[in-house]
């Protein structure tokens, strides 16, 4: 049962790290693909509303009861 509140932990985490540190979720995402790459503007902004949706899920998670104790 300690798995079902380390997921919506984890996706906090996950999202705090994509809302304050795009480029880092850019490269864990995509960018060790290439060499010399460099996230576009797009890119940076969809990191950011990916890691805001992730938040808001796990806070959804943790308060919502939908997860067994």
């Amino acid at each position: 049962m300690f798995m079902f509140k380390l997921l919506p932990v984890l996706f906090i985490i996950l999202g705090a790290v994509g809302v304050f540190f795009p480029r880092i979720s850019w490269y864990l995402g995509i960018g060790w693909q290439f060499k010399n790459a460099e996230p576009s503007t797009a890119a940076l902004v969809s990191a950011r509303i990916s890691g805001i949706l992730a938040i808001a899920a796990g806070v959804f998670l943790l308060t919502s009861g939908i997860l067994p104790n």
